[in-house]
């Protein structure tokens, strides 16, 4: 049998990113038991019927939190699919100041906790990190947890840009994944990664986003790989790559965002 899925056959000081798999586990990928999920929702539109990946989402995730507007968006979708009870978040956390009144009360007269921050100078988004903090500090440490945040690569985009500044900024103290109906992203850290790829839901088309400045990237395991070739805005950028292998492998001087087209299953 191949042990090129092994976590055990990663080479010394190589970081290994178990990507999709800790979404559709397999015998030798399954994510750690004791590592839990919370699912953040963003202020954009859930798919309706046909989209199988929210619903799994929400059945993976031990907490569920709903960023402000995205309350709003939560319960849209809990309306169209008749599904409201089924539906319930722990919180919805933020400035409120997108909050309707209705989803509001629904939720608050079923338990759910309405927190709201003032703090003008930092955005809902990382409110919504900061109030995971807080139940994290007294359930586990913050880094046994995969934060999950739907939405937030759709809409306008000075709000995607945040939404990566944010993935950054967070990366070294937090496992980070944005997912949507179309993409899986989360940011590869400076150093030697290996990323463990589903030819299942993964790809085939991906990306190497050098958002943090001129890096110096070498990969294998894509179509077109880079042997220390520098890359940057002004410069050359791994963007409608090719996933080739099931492992690839990504050596970067400065954290990278690695992209990838995302096509969930149904079951």
């Amino acid at each position: 049998m191949s042990n090129e899925h092994s976590p055990s056959s990663a080479v010394a000081d190589e970081i290994l990113h178990r990507g999709s798999f800790w979404l559709y586990p397999d015998n030798e990928t399954a994510w750690p038991e004791d590592k839990e999920l919370a699912l953040m929702i963003l202020n954009e539109p859930i798919p309706h019927s046909g989209s199988p990946l929210f619903a799994r989402l929400w059945t993976r995730a031990k907490y569920r939190i709903c960023i402000d507007g995205g309350g709003n968006r939560l319960y849209d979708f809990g309306k169209a699919e008749n599904t409201l009870e089924q539906f319930i978040p722990d919180a919805v956390v933020g400035d409120l100041d997108s909050l309707q009144s209705e989803p509001r009360s629904y939720y608050e007269n079923r338990g759910a906790v309405i927190h709201q921050y003032n703090d003008q100078n930092s955005t809902d988004f990382m409110k919504g990190l900061k109030y995971i903090d807080s139940v994290m500090r007294v359930d586990h440490d913050v880094k046994s947890c995969l934060v999950v945040v739907f939405g937030g690569l759709g809409g306008r985009l000075d709000h995607i840009l945040h939404t990566l500044k944010v993935l950054f900024n967070n990366h070294k103290q937090r496992e980070i994944v944005i997912i949507s109906d179309d993409n899986l992203t989360f940011v590869v850290p400076k150093g030697r990664n290996r990323i463990l790829t589903n030819k299942q839901v993964d790809g085939p088309t991906c990306g190497i986003l050098p958002l943090a400045g001129e890096t110096i990237l070498t990969t294998s395991g894509l179509r077109w790989n880079l042997d220390h070739y520098p890359s940057s805005f002004e410069g050359l950028m791994s963007t409608s790559n090719i996933i080739d292998e099931s492992n690839v492998t990504i050596e970067t001087t400065l954290p990278v965002a690695w992209t990838a087209q995302f096509r969930p299953q149904a079951s």
